[in-house]
């Protein structure tokens, strides 16, 4: 399974790492890197449609093994 990794870094301020809440899990890496550009896109919008400006992005996905995997 596949999680969403959004990493945004803002001027002026520490960059943050940001994950799905409540977490979304994904059969496909592809799957997941849709996602993941759909959400930074959507959260880089956001945050200057209140005037931050965003300094850099990065977005990405992390391969989880679940209990039941194993």
């Amino acid at each position: 399974m596949w999680k969403v990794l959004v990493a945004i870094c803002l001027m002026g301020q520490p960059c943050t790492l940001f994950v799905e809440d409540p977490m979304k899990y994904y059969n496909t890496e592809a799957e997941c890197m849709v996602a993941a550009e759909a959400k930074s896109r959507d959260m880089m919008k956001t945050f200057m449609d209140f005037g931050y400006y965003v300094d850099s992005e990065a977005h990405s996905c992390q391969y989880i093994v679940l209990n039941n995997e194993a």
